[in-house]
């Protein structure tokens, strides 16, 4: 027999010994597999015992900042420099005012100032019989025993439009922290209430998260602020109020 037609013939014994051994191989990783699902099915049974709660705390805290909106508007002036010019020496004579009452620079802020064209409709096409002027000024008031003297003054001075006042709490970190920590013990009694009837025992903390927005404005709305005959009108009595701080979270526990 040549080179050429030389073949490797094998023997049928060979033949069912290979077979024998990829056929075991099969049965050996398939054992190994199925053995494995059991520990595997209790790992993934483990990590899905878990509880999550939800709690919420809150706190009570007292305004300790004012902040209004005051406000002074001209009468017809026949020119725009006039009526600039009577909003300007006005304008100055209210922020002096506030000023001798201890308000400071930084407490004092420009919100509007305007000019308005009024018209004479009579006339066709309308035309310009004189400018209004504007200036509108957010104070915050830090002594809030001073808000009906602010309004007096102000009024008397030249300011004849008054805007909403709101009470805020200047620095409401601390109150925050507070409602935080009665929100994580409500939800920790939620928890172990929920545990025990359940007849398992709590574990880790596996999330936590929390909410607790700062505490809006308390807005009280103002009539129009007049002097009437040259006189201030008296200060009128502005009870501040409480704030109501709200914190709440949710926390998830690992179940033993």
């Amino acid at each position: 027999m040549n080179e050429e037609n030389r073949h490797l013939i094998v023997k049928p014994p060979v033949q069912l010994a290979m077979g024998a051994v990829v056929v075991g191989g099969l049965f050996y990783v398939l054992g190994q597999y199925l053995a494995s699902q059991p520990q595997r099915i209790e790992k993934e049974a483990e990590a899905k015992r878990e509880i999550t709660v939800h709690g919420r705390g809150e706190v009570q805290g007292k305004p300790d900042v004012a902040r209004l909106t005051l406000g002074v508007q001209t009468n017809v002036q026949p020119s725009a420099k006039a009526a600039l010019d009577i909003l300007s020496r006005r304008f100055n004579d209210v922020v002096s005012a506030l000023k001798a009452l201890g308000i400071k620079e930084e407490d004092l802020k420009t919100t509007n100032l305007s000019i308005t064209p009024r018209y004479d409709y009579g006339n066709a096409p309308p035309t310009i019989h004189g400018f209004e002027a504007s200036e509108h000024v957010q104070v915050t008031i830090r002594d809030l025993d001073k808000i009906g003297e602010v309004l007096a003054k102000t009024t008397l001075e030249g300011v004849n439009q008054a805007g909403g006042i709101t009470f805020e709490i200047d620095d409401p970190e601390a109150l925050q922290e507070q409602a935080q920590e009665q929100a994580i013990k409500d939800a920790k009694k939620n928890a172990e209430q929920l545990a025990k009837a359940l007849s398992v025992r709590l574990g880790r903390v596996k999330t936590f998260s929390v909410s607790s927005p700062s505490p809006g404005p308390v807005p009280i709305f103002l009539e129009r602020a007049q002097a009437v005959g040259g006189q201030a009108p008296p200060g009128p009595p502005v009870p501040a109020g409480t704030s109501e701080i709200v914190a709440t979270v949710t926390i998830t526990y690992e179940l033993r």
